[in-house]
């Protein structure tokens, strides 16, 4: 583990023995028990099709961007991106300036219809619960954060509660520990923890270890028309993109992104040619 997730994970496992202080774990499984809570959204069909589905991500904006934090209001982006076209909405609930702002998540899902999904540095089984209290449809879990038991532990958490488990990865043995989860989805995250730098390179060399199966998310470094066209022929079904702060921009962005022809991998996760997925298509 690098030393960035390793100061990361410290971090979030003080955090997190804090907020059971106030709720225990017991308790939040008891509230849980006892609402029935939004229907969940489902994910792998919203990522799923012929073209590139995009994931704008939705977070707050740096310190210093002032203009940007007066107009940062979760429920008009999420609203905003859902109008340009993006398949899902990527919520960014944690802020080492802040910590965890699991209110981002709920007021951007309850005013538009795409699935969210919380993207934290997971830790915990209670981290789960408490993305189901604030209502995702989905959570990332970074496999680099934790061993394989914690992960399969948060992953089956994330079942019983019909939310996606999204395993996200950035070198082969990950990619292993993550299909040992059984997932639904895989984010090859394409940014480096410890410089914060993007390579495109680690989609094209992970996606064909994937099954075709399981959907592929290529996480970060998505900023133009071209880097699309790269992970999609790399075998990416979704793209996760960071829109700019300008949120007029941002829809722009989004629009400019759309029209991407995806087709997916195989069962031996080799990315599919064009002519493939018309015949498969055929079969359905």
């Amino acid at each position: 583990m690098t030393s960035f997730l390793q100061t990361t994970a410290a971090r979030k496992r003080a955090e997190i023995a804090a907020e059971m202080e106030e709720l225990p774990q017991h308790e939040l499984l008891q509230r849980l028990l006892a609402s029935d809570g939004f229907p969940r959204r489902n994910l792998y069909a919203a990522l799923s099709g012929r073209e590139l589905r995009l994931i704008a991500e939705l977070r707050r904006p740096p310190r210093g961007d002032v203009e940007a934090g007066l107009m940062f209001d979760p429920r008009y982006i999420a609203q905003e991106f859902a109008g340009a076209g993006a398949a899902a909405l990527s919520v960014a609930t944690d802020d080492p300036r802040v910590g965890t702002e699991p209110h981002l998540l709920r007021r951007a899902r309850r005013y538009m219809a795409l699935p969210a999904i919380q993207w934290d540095w997971c830790v915990d089984e209670y981290q789960i619960y408490q993305a189901w209290d604030n209502d995702g449809d989905a959570v990332a879990l970074v496999v680099a954060l934790v061993d394989d038991d914690a992960l399969q532990q948060m992953m089956r958490a994330a079942g019983k509660l019909r939310l996606t488990g999204i395993p996200v990865v950035r070198d082969r043995f990950e990619v292993d520990s993550a299909l040992a989860a059984e997932p639904q989805i895989i984010a090859i995250s394409n940014r480096d923890y410890e410089t914060g730098e993007a390579d495109l390179e680690v989609t094209e060399r992970l996606a064909p270890l994937i099954p075709g199966d399981v959907l592929v998310i290529a996480a970060r470094g998505i900023v133009t028309r071209a880097d699309a066209e790269r992970v999609a022929a790399a075998g990416a079904d979704a793209a996760l993109f960071e829109p700019p702060t300008d949120y007029e921009l941002a829809k722009d962005a989004i629009r400019d992104l759309r029209g991407v022809l995806a087709p997916g991998r195989g069962a031996d996760g080799t990315p599919r040619s064009p002519e493939e997925l018309e015949e498969s298509e055929r079969d359905t």
